[in-house]
């Protein structure tokens, strides 16, 4: 049977939004959460060592999440409205929930003590299914110190934790509006990228225990939403006429939050930079430079100079002045 094998982890953002898309847009597959001994066949087979790993009926592996669902556009049910304008917008809040709201679900899982603990003996515990409860723990704390780590890097330090939890919180109440709206998603009463963009990371926050109580408390809609997104194979639906508020007000959030920190991104690297920093939401935000989030603002910069006039004016009006970073020459 020709199917699409996707080797992940329960715990991976990215992994649950691939599978998610995949049932949504009822195509075969099998899913395989990634053990240790699974990585040791898996992941040779691709060049960077992240995951969701997937491998497609002609035999080939991907393991990019964003351009293996675009390439599937046109198999199954689309994932990206037809109309231009709702279509860059669905492009650009799904770039946006990969690369920017996921700071927070990093931020939450390990800056918080009980957090840290809880996630790392759950993601080892997926990985080590046949490890004694000791084995799991030793080996958690290793992880944990690993990924602890790393937070400076990707921009998550005691520094910036106010304006990145309030930026997630700010996007997560935007995002309520739409679970208790007029249309199930986004765009609509069927599930679009973007919203499975910010589901991957919203499903794994939903059991971290700090995000996890705050999502029950504060948005207890958008939470129960999140079960709505995980298996939409059965919902049907149809694309808006219109562009509702709720993205026009997280088109707002990219305009100033995110275009900016890819631009600060940009013009690091361009420099010989390797750290960047800017103000957004109201704080100074300090991070390593990442030459993919350089490629991210290419792709859109792209899709964005092939939109004719009017739909960049449509657009341009609700992302604000920011709007011109998308013209940038990367």
């Amino acid at each position: 049977m020709s199917r699409y094998e996707i080797f992940g982890a329960l715990g991976s953002p990215y992994s649950m939004k691939v599978r998610a898309a995949l049932r949504a847009k009822r195509l075969v597959h099998t899913w395989t959460g990634m053990t240790a001994d699974d990585r040791q066949s898996v992941m040779p087979n691709v060049r960077a060592p992240v995951i969701p790993v997937i491998r497609q009926p002609d035999g080939s592996w991907v393991n990019d999440s964003t351009p293996f669902l675009l390439s599937l556009e046109g198999e199954g049910r689309d994932l990206l409205p037809p109309d231009p304008v709702a279509r860059f917008a669905c492009l650009l809040l799904e770039d946006m929930a990969d690369e920017w709201f996921m700071k927070a679900m990093f931020h939450y899982r390990w800056a918080y003590d009980l957090d840290a603990e809880w996630c790392a003996n759950w993601l080892i515990y997926d990985t080590l299914p046949n490890t004694s409860r000791l084995g799991v723990e030793e080996a958690a704390a290793t992880i944990r110190d690993r990924q602890i780590g790393r937070m400076a890097l990707v921009g998550c330090t005691p520094q910036t934790a106010p304006l990145i939890e309030a930026s997630w919180k700010r996007i997560c109440k935007v995002l309520e509006a739409m679970a208790t709206g007029p249309t199930r998603f986004l765009f609509g009463d069927r599930i679009s990228l973007a919203d499975l963009g910010f589901y991957g990371q919203l499903k794994v926050m939903s059991v971290d225990p700090t995000p996890m109580t705050w999502l029950r408390a504060d948005t207890p809609y958008l939470y129960r939403w999140i079960d709505h997104a995980d298996d939409a194979s059965g919902i049907e639906g149809n694309w808006s006429d219109s562009i509702s508020p709720v993205v026009h007000d997280l088109l707002a959030i990219a305009g100033e939050t995110y275009l900016p920190f890819l631009k600060a991104n940009l013009d690091a690297l361009n420099s010989g930079s390797d750290r960047f920093s800017l103000e957004i939401e109201r704080g100074r935000y300090k991070q390593g430079v990442f030459k993919y989030q350089a490629r991210c603002l290419q792709t859109l910069g792209d899709v964005w100079k092939d939109l004719d006039v009017v739909a960049r004016d449509k657009l341009a009006e609700w992302i604000g002045p920011n709007a011109s970073i998308l013209s940038t020459n990367v």
